[in-house]
Order: structure tokens, then sequence, then C-alpha cells
């Protein structure tokens, strides 16, 4: 198999027993995957009639565990595809949440970490265990000692869908305004040096003309060199925190192809 080949999907053959165990998907589960990944028709009939977008507040006491993981409101005022977005994550990376990146600090009420909340309560046991891959795991700046901005992908298999789900997990929502979201979807057989370069560039495209790239690459995970990618991206901000004129090699392009055509 090519070394640019993302991982072939594994099935385990554990089976678990504790507890009520589905075997794929609870049905908000499968209505919120179905519309994440535009493939309502393959809704098991069970979810047809479920709102994808349907969100609990933070104080509810919604029982994922016996119900499966549903849209949660987040902070700020996001809308309903962040919401989707964020539980298809949650969906996804729900056998290695207690790894996820957190920020943490002590004060006199004791010790408070960022993932408190998006950790407490158990989660939906199923029939399969498809663990996520990590593609690459970044630090976009140090803003203070031991104030740093870590961003972790992930590449996560899903079945009865058949795609695969990419995420990006914080240790803070202050960007997204949740702690895990899905950024893009790759068929079987997608290649990490096309097809999942081109999603992560994505994100990191999005809002680059106000920011400077990225500080550290902490794990290039299954990316052969994260820094090559970063290169690729037009930041605005350069590494003095100066803006940059993308103007003048515009026109100086401009200038080479009329020379060229004349």
């Amino acid at each position: 198999m090519s070394a640019n080949r993302l991982p072939e999907p594994m099935k385990s053959t554990d089976r678990l027993q504790s507890r009520k165990v589905v075997e794929y998907f609870h049905p908000c589960e499968h209505a919120i995957l179905a519309e994440y990944f535009q493939l309502k028709e393959k809704l098991p009939k069970g979810a047809q009639d479920i709102d994808p977008f349907h969100t609990v507040s933070s104080d509810d006491d919604y029982d994922e565990a016996e119900n499966g993981i549903t849209c949660r409101a987040g902070r700020g005022d996001r809308g309903d595809d962040s919401a989707l977005s964020n539980a298809a994550a949650r969906i996804a990376l729900a056998p290695i949440r207690t790894s996820l990146p957190t920020w943490g600090t002590c004060g006199n009420t004791g010790v408070f970490h960022t993932r408190q909340k998006e950790n407490k309560g158990d989660l939906p046991l199923r029939g399969f265990r498809s663990d996520p891959v990590l593609v690459l795991s970044i630090n976009w700046a140090d803003s203070g000692p031991g104030y740093s901005w870590p961003v972790h992908y992930y590449i996560s298999w899903i079945p009865v869908y058949d795609q695969y789900v990419v995420t990006a997990s914080y240790d803070s929502d202050d960007v997204e305004g949740y702690l895990d979201v899905a950024i893009g979807s790759l068929s079987e057989g997608a290649e990490i040096e096309t097809d999942l370069k081109q999603v992560i560039k994505s994100h990191w495209g999005q809002d680059a003309m106000y920011l400077h790239g990225w500080a550290d690459c902490l794990n290039d995970g299954i990316v052969k060199d994260p820094w090559a990618w970063r290169e690729e991206i037009a930041w605005g901000i350069d590494e003095n925190g100066n803006e940059i004129d993308y103007s003048e090699e515009e026109e100086e392009d401009s200038d080479d192809w009329d020379e060229e055509e004349n």
C-alpha cells in the first residue's frame, strides 16, 4: 500500500457487553452524520424524521450514553452548522475524548480544565470501534508562559456512510465556539498528500489573511512534511507581526505574463 494512502478502516472483533450496545449509531447520530455528509439516502427508517439540528442546552440532563450524541449549544452566537459540525466531531472522536488537547488552571476553588464538562458522563457503547488517526498537531503561537494554542487534527472512518471525517480539536472554545469541530470529509481511497492536504489547508486558509503562520509542529502524525503545507498558505501577517502586501507580487506576476504574451 502506498505510504500516501490513508490507512484502511478496521473493524474490531471485540464486543462490548457491559450495558446497552448500539451496532453503529443511535437514530439522532444517524441524522447528524447523514446531514453532515449529505448522504440522506443512507438514513435508516427510524432516523428519517429526526431533526439533525436539534440542539440541547449545556444544562440539559440529556443522556448521551442512552440516546446518542446530539447537537449542543456552543459558546457565543454559533449557528446550526457549527453545532452540527461539533456533534459530528464528537461522534468521531469519542474513543479518544480523554486524550484531546486540554487547558487547565488551579485556583481557590480547585483545579479546572476546559474539558471537564465535555468529558463528563458516559458515551454510547458501540458494536464496533474505529479509532481516530492523528493527522498532525500544531501550536499556532505562544501568547505567554504556559499559554500555547494547540490544534490537533484527526481523521476518523465512519461506517455505514463509508466516509472519513477530518476534525480539529482545540484546548479552548475561544476560536470556534466549540472544542472540537469537523472540517471536512473524504471518501475511501483518498490520499494524504492531495485530498487530506486540501482539507487541512482550507482550514488554515479560511482566516489566513488575518494571521501569521503557525509557530510549531508538535507532532507530524501521518504527514510527511507539515512545514511544506504551511508554506503554501498566503498568510496575512509575517513573522515580525507586519501585514504582508501581496499586491506588488500580483503586479509583477501580471507584468511577467504580459511580457510572455508579447
